[in-house]
């Protein structure tokens, strides 16, 4: 594999809440490849999104990032100023939002808020940059890329100011793109077009990609690399091909059993619910939910093992001391 683009190492994010602390990412390691896409799956409350905040550096208080680093390049970005992280957000990291109707503004052109990018980075006025802004149009297959330019965001379609969010993303050529539930707000045939448009777009501007969302079947087309979150956890982390065929962890069986009944058009779930972040069960943060729980589950967490490439937190194949 290639160059490492991202590493995550130990990386805990907590917030303090009048209730409590809110352990919403707690120990997380992974990395990323040179043109990998990596996605990162698991129910809501799982710690995916604030993982996504902790990468690109827009975590906000109450969010605190209590210990680990974030590596991008090599750098560790949990250590940089604002000043310095605008330099690299938008010019070396792209961000895709889930909702487009809140990132676009609805008084500006779609052209003139995509070009207002080079601006940023390039400090010459937004407007001189329309030309690029309509290649970049044409990329992500914006129909009419020339008229739609000058389309206000109410006058687009929903996959249309996606779109617009992905050529914001892309505008600058960087060289990690995290995609946080870039599809949730779409209909099913949109969204499988706009996950094959990020994979045809990895190919032709050589990014990586971190794809987070809880929409498996969709992750599943186009990841290379799939890590599986559980209660702020790294549960499972592997090839996407590996998983989806042999899965190791419970949550993850669980997960792909939902996805298989999906298909066949029955009803299914995994009982209970995710638990607490502020006050979690000890040992597996799984164990009152899972069938094969015994009574070391409830006692000790299990470590990360490596079997066969895989990353696995489980005390059934060995992920304890």
């Amino acid at each position: 594999m290639g160059e490492k683009v991202l590493e995550v190492i130990s990386l805990r994010v907590y917030y303090d809440l009048p209730q409590g602390t809110v352990r919403a990412v707690d120990d997380v390691s992974l990395d990323v490849r040179r043109r990998e896409v990596i996605g990162i799956a698991g129910e809501s409350g799982s710690g995916k999104s604030t993982l996504a905040l902790a990468i690109t550096g827009l975590l906000r208080p109450p969010a605190k990032v209590v210990s680990g680093k974030v590596l991008f390049n090599g750098v560790d970005i949990l250590r940089l100023s604002e000043d310095e992280l605008r330099r690299i957000r938008g010019r070396k990291i792209g961000v895709i939002f889930q909702d487009p109707n809140t990132y676009l503004n609805p008084i500006y052109t779609s052209g003139f808020q995509v070009a207002e990018v080079f601006e940023a980075h390039r400090g010459i006025h937004a407007k001189k940059y329309l030309n690029e802004v309509v290649k970049l149009f044409r990329l992500v297959k914006i129909a009419d890329p020339e008229r739609r330019v000058y389309a206000y965001p109410h006058q687009l379609s929903g996959g249309m100011k996606q779109r617009v969010l992905i050529s914001m993303a892309i505008a600058e050529r960087p060289d990690l793109i995290v995609a946080d539930e870039p599809t949730s707000a779409l209909d099913v045939t949109i969204q499988s077009e706009i996950m094959d448009l990020l994979a045809e777009i990895r190919e032709e501007t050589n990014t990586s990609i971190v794809m987070i969302t809880h929409d498996l079947a969709l992750l599943f087309e186009v990841a290379d690399r799939v890590a599986i979150m559980y209660a702020g956890k790294l549960v499972e982390l592997g090839r996407a091909s590996d998983l989806i065929k042999d899965p190791l962890h419970p949550y993850t069986k669980a997960l792909l059993s939902i996805l298989r009944y999906e298909r066949k058009k029955k009803l299914t779930s995994i009982p209970g619910s995710i638990p607490s972040l502020i006050n979690p069960p000890p040992g597996c943060r799984f164990h009152p939910r899972c069938p094969y729980a015994f009574s070391k589950c409830s006692k000790i967490e299990p470590k990360a093992v490596n079997i066969d490439g895989r990353l696995v937190a489980c005390h059934l194949v060995g992920g304890s001391e």
